[in-house]
C-alpha cells in the first residue's frame, strides 16, 4: 500500500482523510496545512502519493503540485478540492496531478481514486 502525506488547511479534513486512508490500508507518513510546510514534508518524506487541498491561506496547492512534480513526478497527487471548475481540474491533470476529488467526498469515492490514482504509471 501507498504511504501517503495529506495537505489541507483543514485539521477535520486531513483527520477525515487520514482515517479514510488508514482503513484502506495506506500508511500516513505525514500532514501539512500549507504550501511551504507541505513542499518542505514531501522533500523529507518522499511519500508515494499525496491528497492535496487546492485552497490554503498561505497559497495555493498549484504551487505545491508544480514542485513535487520537480522533484518526483512519478507521485501520485489526488487534488481534493470544492472547486468545481473543469478548466481548473484540466490544469491540475495537465501539470500531473493524478486525479481530482470533488469535496465533499465519500469513502467509496476516496477508495475509487486513490485505486485509479495508484494505478496510473
Amino acid at each position: 500500500m501507498a504511504r501517503v502525506l495529506i495537505v489541507d488547511d483543514s485539521r477535520l479534513a486531513r483527520a477525515m482523510l487520514k482515517g479514510m486512508l488508514a482503513g484502506f490500508g495506506h500508511e500516513v507518513i505525514g500532514e501539512a496545512e500549507d504550501v511551504k510546510p507541505a513542499i518542505e514534508a514531501f522533500k523529507v518524506l518522499s511519500p508515494d502519493m499525496v491528497t492535496l487541498d487546492l485552497v490554503m491561506p498561505g497559497g495555493s496547492g498549484i504551487e505545491v503540485l508544480k514542485a513535487i512534480m520537480m522533484v518526483k513526478r512519478t507521485t501520485a497527487v489526488i487534488v481534493v478540492t470544492a472547486s468545481g471548475q473543469n478548466e481548473i481540474k484540466q490544469e491540475l491533470l495537465r501539470i500531473g496531478a493524478r486525479a481530482v476529488l470533488a469535496k465533499p467526498f465519500t469513502a467509496d469515492d476516496l477508495r475509487t481514486i486513490v485505486g485509479v490514482a495508484a494505478s496510473i504509471p
